[in-house]
């Protein structure tokens, strides 16, 4: 997928699940109180979804 506007709305499409999800689940204020990246998750799930592996980053201490 090249097409740099094709890759931006696939992008919107899986944080607008996202974003749906959590809020369906009633956690969409307080993670983004938090101050949670949806756009980031939305990117390593693409990734995932291609087929990369992605590591999980420790949790600061």
């Amino acid at each position: 997928m090249n097409d740099q506007t094709a890759e931006t709305a696939r992008l919107m499409k899986v944080a607008e699940a996202i974003v749906r999800e959590m809020d369906r689940q009633g956690i969409a204020e307080a993670v983004a109180d938090l101050g949670f990246d949806v756009m980031e998750l939305a990117r390593v799930a693409i990734r995932a979804a291609d087929g990369d592996v992605i590591s999980f980053r420790r949790p600061l201490a």
